[in-house]
């Protein structure tokens, strides 16, 4: 079965690579792996079979099935300044990006979205202003989730086989120390992290009740 599969940053693909390179057995499925825009995902979700979706979208989203397998996630997010002004423009992925609606909760809802002429960027090992920091003191000492694996396509018996092989490979890389181990399995405190999140986003009118779909 071919499975097609939408990403927006290189480093949501980490946990999937011995799958994708074929360090493990595919039992069968064939992945057609496409990169595409973050800010295009919320309009592309019936257009592959799984996608990695930054929880801003999941609000934005009805009847999303996420894995608990293969997330994106760090315990290191800090904001990097390149040059002092007086209004923060933040170099973004996207605007749903779940960096930026962290930066906006976290720091200053005045935070502005950038592209191009930006005075700021997100790093993911040192910076200026520790974003996680901020998170532990919202949510206490557990992960920031970026991005999760989703589906609106596939039935939940297919996400079942997947999460398997996923779940696999994922365990390879955080045997390698290359991903947290909440990528993996999200357990306890990646579901605790996904939580705070909406919980603070809804608390600065940023997002919606949402209602989450896990596998």
């Amino acid at each position: 079965m071919k499975v097609k599969l939408a990403y927006s940053k290189d480093e949501e693909l980490k946990p999937l690579l011995p799958l994708l390179n074929g360090r493990i057995n595919k039992r069968g499925y064939d992945f057609e792996v496409i990169k595409i825009k973050e800010d295009e995902i919320k309009f592309n979700l019936n257009n592959f079979d799984l996608l990695f979706i930054p929880l801003p979208v999941l609000a934005l989203a009805k009847d999303i099935k996420i894995l608990t397998n293969g997330s994106n996630v760090t315990e290191k997010l800090f904001i990097r300044r390149i040059k002092e002004d007086k209004v923060l423009k933040l170099l973004v992925s996207g605007t749903n990006s779940t960096e930026f609606y962290l930066a906006k909760i976290l720091i200053n809802g005045n935070i502005t979205p950038a592209f191009y002429d930006y005075n700021s960027e997100i790093n993911y090992n040192e910076g200026d202003i520790d974003l996680y920091n901020e998170w532990v003191k919202h949510c206490g000492k557990i992960p920031i989730v970026l991005s999760v694996l989703g589906s609106v396509r596939l039935s939940d018996d297919e996400l079942l086989k997947l999460k398997v092989i996923i779940r696999d490979s994922a365990s390879l890389m955080v045997n390698e120390g290359e991903v947290e181990s909440t990528s993996k399995e999200l357990g306890l405190k990646g579901r605790e992290a996904i939580e705070c999140f909406f919980k603070l986003c809804r608390e600065k009118g940023l997002c919606n009740e949402v209602k989450l779909s896990l596998l």
